[in-house]
């Protein structure tokens, strides 16, 4: 519900100040009517328009008052600044304004032709009336540029700023109107030359701000190259400028450059795969064409099946014409030397180019790859695929299915596949086969999901086993870009469907005999996989003592960022390469606290590590324990994680929405000692969002 009172307060703002606008517009003319009648007409008419509008800022009372039930910080800054505007203008007009409108619609008098009185005249122009009015139409311009409007968390600077620009507008008109008055009651105008300096000055005024804010923005772009090690630090309680040394800094003498962080050494690989990466054109189910890249020729890339303690080794090659590829192994907690993002653990390889990633494996479950470099562009074409880590001693189901959902831009427009299966993907698998689907979301959106036909439990998330998963049927999945989902089922007779709920076309259909449909039911209700499973216990949890505690609000706001104008996706009012480094030491207890203000789903992805969620809205996880490496905060939603700092290095920490990576939500985790000798740019053009 909080995306609705969301997008109804954007409504209301919009909406607000053309009505405001329009009656301060009547309430100037007021004193210029001809006669009675169209006096009280006009009376009449701005009384209606000003009930329309006060009504209009109760709505967005009360979509505030909705979203603020969830806490203050949800409707602070922004929200609250244009409120603190609007609300005592409003006032204003009621206390004064309407009772005067009312006067002089009820007065007394003639028809068409009587002219209007020195009363009616002197109460047309009196400053009670007209200025509440046009202070509120000033106001409401907060509301209307709401989402230009910086963020701060600043108490201070919530309460004092709309109050003090209303006392400095209101003061100023109120001048202005009494001189009115006089001018208007002995029957003149103002000169000419004096009305239109005003407006020519108020044209300069607003031509001035914005061209401001233009070329200011149009400068601001990222350097050409810059260093992950450049920028502010947070230690938990405050930034600090990096003083590249020490313990305070991520680089200087004595630090550890992430090339050494290889981890422990290995000997010969047991498996070793080759990822080819090269440009393709590929044909979904439908027929529609993706103009993909894709590695070793396929959308998505090929499966990587590996056993826990096994040493791989991956040769990533590129046959790209232009572009340069990283290989990043998400919910691997791999050393960082092999993390694969460009810029920060390693250059781009370029085209013609390879590079060797090679780790061992001491993990279990669902993980997938895919390229971290300019990902918002890569992963959507295609270098993309999963991986399965198989326990030493395999538990695994007779059916083991890997499904991959992505949305692909095509010649046919967006279509939604599972792999390249934009329409229902039917197979044949005899009765009683027990069956386990992991389901990957390589999309930027969140989807809905159901398995249909059959009791199934949710064995896994992230790749994680869950603690006493119970049996579920007919029940929503929700699934944000990035995670992954295991169930497990046992066919029955009958046809068993994988289907995405957004996209009733698609999906994976299980049947005896290969055939057959199954319906998709309506109003489905979500598994609240915070309460799912049975409680266990954990190393750490809500309770336990945290060296550090990181507070990230994720906000959406109108501005230039990189030289163009674009919807900025920030943290804690900054973007990306602004945001400051958040800082551990080896051994810490990490505390990290997720709260979205904006207007779509953050799903959060920390590199190199597991976290374990510790609440959801204020309310501790129930079911079984949440180790995760992504977990979606949905509008209106805090999320608590905690993690280990057990992983020594440099990790980028970001919205997985690459399109939100690419705008600006993109902050990293570092170890104090640890630098990255790569640059963002440069020779090999890294761009690690």
């Amino acid at each position: 519900m909080f995306a609705t009172y969301q997008q109804l307060d954007f409504i209301l703002q919009l909406v607000l100040f053309p009505v405001w606008l329009v009656a301060a517009t009547a309430a100037g003319r007021l004193a210029r009517r001809p006669d009675q009648r169209r006096l009280r007409r006009t009376a009449r008419l701005l009384t209606g328009w000003l009930v329309l509008a006060l009504v209009l800022v109760l709505g967005r009372v009360f979509a505030a008052a909705m979203m603020g039930r969830s806490g203050w910080i949800f409707i602070a800054d922004r929200i609250a600044l244009s409120l603190l505007a609007m609300v005592p203008a409003a006032l204003a007009v009621v206390v004064l304004t309407l009772p005067r409108l009312v006067r002089l619609a009820r007065s007394a008098g003639g028809g068409r032709g009587t002219p209007v009185t020195r009363e009616q005249l002197r109460l047309a122009v009196s400053p009670g009336l007209t200025v509440p009015v046009r202070l509120a139409a000033f106001a409401s311009l907060l509301g209307f540029f709401e989402k230009f409007l910086p963020v701060d968390n600043k108490p201070v600077f919530v309460v004092t700023m709309p109050l003090l620009a209303l006392v400095v507008v209101g003061a100023a008109l109120l001048a202005s109107a009494r001189q009115r008055v006089h001018l208007v009651l002995a029957g003149r105008r103002a000169p000419a030359g004096r009305r239109w300096a005003k407006r020519l000055g108020a044209v300069a005024v607003v031509l001035a701000l914005v061209g401001f804010y233009i070329t200011t923005g149009l400068r601001d772009k990222m350097p050409a190259t810059f260093s992950m090690m450049e920028g502010e630090s947070d230690f938990g309680g405050g930034a600090a400028v990096h003083d590249h040394g020490g313990q305070g800094g991520a680089g200087g003498a004595g630090s550890v450059s992430v090339t050494d962080l290889t981890g422990p050494a290995l000997g010969a690989p047991d498996k070793r795969f080759e990822l080819v990466a090269d440009e393709k054109k590929i044909k979904l189910a439908s027929g529609a064409e993706v103009d993909a890249w894709a590695f070793n020729g396929q959308i998505p890339g090929p499966e990587l099946r590996m056993t826990q303690g096994d040493v791989v080794e991956i040769t990533v090659v590129n046959k790209l014409d232009h572009d340069p590829v990283a290989v990043h192994w998400h919910g691997l907690d791999v050393p960082n030397a092999m993390d694969g993002v460009a810029g920060v653990t390693q250059d781009a390889v370029a085209p013609g180019g390879k590079f060797v990633y090679k780790f061992r494996v001491d993990e279990v479950g669902t993980r997938w790859y895919h390229s971290h470099q300019a990902a918002s562009e890569q992963v959507a074409r295609g270098l993309f695929g999963p991986m399965v880590i198989e326990p030493r001693t395999p538990v695994t189901a007779a059916q083991d299915v890997s499904v991959v959902l992505q949305d692909w831009a095509t010649d046919r427009g967006k279509v939604t596949a599972f792999g390249t299966a934009d329409q229902l993907d039917r197979r044949a698998l005899p009765a009683g086969t027990q069956v386990r689907l992991r389901l990957v979301n390589a999309a930027n959106t969140t989807h809905d999901l159901a398995v249909l036909g059959a009791p199934f439990r949710i064995v896994a998330l992230d790749g994680t086993d869950l603690h006493g998963p119970t049996e579920l049927r007919d029940r929503k999945l929700v699934v944000g870009s990035a995670s992954r989902v295991d169930v497990e089922f046992t066919m029955p007779a009958g046809p068993v469907r994988l289907a995405d709920l957004g996209d009733p076309g698609s999906g994976l259909l299980f049947s005896p005999d290969g055939q057959g449909d199954l319906k998709i039911p309506d109003g489905l209700d979500a598994v609240d996989v915070y309460s799912y499973g049975t409680p266990t216990s954990t190393p750490f949890g809500p309770d336990s003592h945290f060296d550090r505690t990181y507070k990230m609000v994720f906000d959406g706001g109108l501005g230039f960022y990189n030289g163009g104008f674009a919807l900025r996706q920030a943290i804690n009012g900054a973007v990306f390469p602004d945001v400051p480094m958040q800082m551990v030491t080896e051994g810490d207890l990490v505390r990290l606290k997720f709260i979205n203000r904006g207007e779509e789903d953050h799903p959060m992805h920390i590199h190199g590590h597991h976290f374990l969620v510790l609440s959801h809205n204020g309310k501790d996880v129930s079911g079984s324990p949440l180790w995760l490496d992504t977990v979606v905060v949905r509008p209106g939603d805090i999320v608590e994680v905690g993690l280990r700092a057990d992983n020594p290095g440099v990790w980028m920490d970001h919205c997985h929405n690459f399109d939100h990576t690419k705008l600006g939500m993109v902050m990293h985790l570092a170890y104090a000692g640890v630098n990255s000798p790569f640059v963002v740019g440069g020779q090999a053009g890294n761009h690690p969002d």
